[in-house]
């Protein structure tokens, strides 16, 4: 947590989302396998270790409302293209502040 980050995504070969991993992960991922000798780890691939269904993906062109209804659930929303490509991160944060300029901007 030395750079703030709470999950980050992990991609196939091929920069596919496949979802996210969280520290938490990593821990649940080392008591089930009882040990944390460096070598055994080696043979194991984080696409084991990922929970698919955190943090799901949204398209490029979602609309506003699945957006909103993605950052009630989740922290952070990654943003894929139509082959499921990474295209960057959305946070709720910067969500928020989008929201508040648009509203700014209005007035």
């Amino acid at each position: 947590m030395v750079h703030g980050y709470t999950a980050v995504p992990v991609l196939n070969d091929q920069e596919q989302y496949i979802g996210s991993v969280t520290e938490g992960d990593f821990l649940r991922h080392l008591l089930v396998c009882q040990t944390t000798d460096l070598k055994v780890q080696e043979g194991y691939r984080l696409g084991s270790i990922v929970r698919r269904d955190f943090c799901p993906a949204l398209q490029i062109n979602a609309d506003s409302e699945q957006v909103v209804t993605s950052m009630l659930n989740q922290n952070f929303v990654p943003i894929v293209d139509g082959r499921n490509a990474l295209c960057g991160i959305l946070t709720r944060k910067r969500l928020i502040e989008f929201l508040a300029h648009a509203r700014d901007k209005k007035e």
